[in-house]
């Protein structure tokens, strides 16, 4: 243990001599820039006027290879972003590389922000164009950052960094957003939150996708047109505003849930089956950003505050546009993977839905996807965040088209609503799409295929009706074995028992073997608030119970199934839906999918 402890003090001692990583204090930006000294520097165009104040120059001493949390911990670099004037602006930090001479890799170094108390951490290789934050700042605003460096724990070779070197300075650029963008926004300040990760898109019609200036309108939820951003297969590449992304280049497509409070519906607490009535209604929602005091109401009539947006204290999240897609499936088979492999994960139209995966295997692949931008599987109350919105004034307000590929192909939509479900055996019902089979169906960027989409037009989310059930962070704590059929403790032996996780699931305690239990459903989650609960016979002969909204299936998590699936399937017909939701035990299912969420 001594000589270990001799040749690690070695070590460090080679690295802190050989190794140093400078930012200086002289920035610049892209528009109309004063340098006022050296520590200060002023962005004016037309009527903003914003500083980036910088603390004194620095050399980060921490330079050899530490795990993030101790390099979390050391010292840091200190600058602000201050917004003198009244008008709200567009911005973007970025570091300026001015290394001279042998230079570290990029790939061996961390970087830690800090932005007004918030921390995330990425790889210096995997920023883009190395902008290390992007967002608003409000009138009269200060934003306050703390910036540290640190050699990656993984590196063990001295020849990587030894007589290597980063210089770093940073630079800004500002752009005022006009009023007639903002003015006429009723998001409250829930606007959407990029990440170096997410590129912004407008999508046209037939699904072509361009870069989107986030100083010009993208988005507006009054007009049912919801923001839109998408991850790039190769994260280096950059377009320019108004480019064409091809649709090759992008791996995954996701939606912004801005955060809001409804106005609560239906208080009732059903214990069982009654009988259903027609109960579909727009729902009542404000959208509020998180320092607004939160609503607590819970009776009808009151206001609560979404608790999707409480538990991760955020003012919205992205989710996945399609049903997770296994990357490189060419079939419907061979997109049947239970791995929790994330580099497989895509979210695109017209691809396989990845299915037959376990939960634990899916929330891995969900947590370890963009790590940075808290990815995580969906829980059930943002899947309700999202029916919710969808029932809104802000969202298409009316049942989602199911669906109804047989192959599981994400994105596609029946050709009309179907009124009766399909048999078990894949075919329609007669008279049921006009006696066609089940394949007839049509993709997300055309008029029929709008109708699949929460908003009606192609800017919303796919696939919440139909396709596959969705397995989501929705669990009975009364399993008759932990996790159910999950494998979530095989992954993460703590799961159930460290207070860590509980943010990313939702609990439910019905302790009966019975799927017509239906008090222990959560506001917001979209399933006890969907009742009276009663029973349809199928065309097949079975009996399912239906929700007071639509039909939609509505069987509750118990001991034996405790894990929530939203959805429905292709095969479903009426019975699937956006509030439907089902429980099944966790394990894998060829007719099971999941989807993916990120929290910024």
């Amino acid at each position: 243990m001594k000589k270990e402890n001799k040749k690690q003090i070695a070590k460090i001692t080679v690295f802190l001599t050989s190794i140093f990583i400078i930012f200086l204090s002289v920035t610049y930006a892209f528009i109309n820039v004063t340098i006022n000294g050296t520590r200060r520097q002023v962005i004016t165009v037309g009527n903003l006027n914003i500083d980036l104040e910088e603390d004194d120059n620095f050399i980060i001493d921490n330079v050899f290879p530490v795990y993030d949390e101790v390099g979390m911990l050391s010292k840091s670099f200190n600058f602000r972003l201050i917004n003198n004037s009244d008008e709200k602006a567009s911005y973007v930090l970025s570091l300026e590389d001015i290394t001279t001479g042998e230079r570290l890799s990029f790939s061996d170094v961390k970087l830690g922000l800090t932005k007004n108390g918030e921390a995330s951490i990425y790889s210096l290789d995997t920023l883009e164009n190395l902008v290390i934050d992007t967002g608003i700042i409000d009138g009269n605003e200060t934003i306050e950052y703390n910036l540290r460096l640190w050699i990656k724990d993984t590196v063990t070779d001295n020849e990587l960094i030894q007589g290597k070197s980063l210089r770093f300075r940073i630079q800004v650029s500002a752009e005022q957003i006009p009023k007639e963008i903002y003015t006429e926004s009723i998001l409250n300040g829930t606007d959407p939150v990029l990440s170096n990760n997410l590129v912004p898109v407008t999508i046209e019609n037939d699904g072509t996708v361009h870069k989107a200036s986030i100083y010009e309108k993208w988005y507006s939820y009054e007009e049912k047109l919801w923001a839109n951003a998408v991850v790039l297969l190769d994260k280096t590449v950059t377009y320019e505003n108004g480019e064409v992304i091809p649709e090759e280049k992008i791996e995954s497509y996701f939606v912004w849930i801005p955060r809001y409070k409804y106005k609560i519906f239906n208080d009732i607490v059903y214990t069982g089956l009654t009988e259903i009535e027609d109960r579909a209604q727009e729902i009542e929602i404000e959208f509020e950003n998180k320092e607004t005091a939160k609503s607590t109401g819970t009776t009808t009539g009151s206001w609560l505050t979404h608790p999707a947006f409480t538990s991760f204290d955020s003012n919205g999240f992205w989710v996945g546009k399609y049903e997770s897609g296994y990357k490189g499936a060419t079939s419907t088979d061979t997109a049947q993977v239970n791995s929790n492999d994330s580099t497989k994960l895509q979210i695109k139209p017209n691809a396989y839905s990845w299915r037959n995966i376990t939960v634990g295997n899916a929330f891995k692949v969900g947590y370890d996807y963009l790590r940075s931008d808290e990815s995580h599987l969906m829980k059930n109350t943002e899947w309700g965040a999202v029916a919710y919105l969808q029932h809104s004034k802000y969202g298409s307000s009316m049942s989602v088209r199911n669906n109804n590929n047989s192959s599981y192909k994400t994105g596609y939509a029946s050709i009309s609503e179907p009124t009766l479900g399909y048999n078990t055996n894949g075919t329609s019902i007669p008279g049921n799409l006009n006696g066609t089979t089940s394949d007839v169906t049509l993709p997300y960027n055309t008029p029929t295929g709008y109708t699949a989409s929460t908003t009606g037009n192609i800017t919303g989310i796919y696939d919440t009706s139909g396709g596959a059930w969705e397995y989501v962070m929705g669990y009975n704590i009364n399993a008759n074995a932990v996790g159910g059929s999950s494998e979530l403790t095989s992954i993460y032996g703590d799961f159930f028992t460290n207070s860590k996780w509980e943010k990313y699931y939702d609990k439910y305690s019905n302790a009966e073997v019975d799927a017509s239990k239906y008090q222990t459903g959560l506001l917001g989650d979209a399933t006890r608030e969907m009742g009276p609960f009663g029973t349809i016979k199928d065309p097949d002969g079975g009996t399912r119970y239906r929700t007071s909204w639509y039909g939609d299936y509505a069987h509750s998590v118990h001991p034996v199934d405790p894990w929530f699936a939203r959805g429905g399937g292709w095969y479903d017909g009426v019975g699937s839906g956006t509030l439907a939701f089902s429980g099944y035990s966790g394990g894998v299912a060829t007719y099971i999918s999941f989807r993916v969420v990120l929290t910024l």
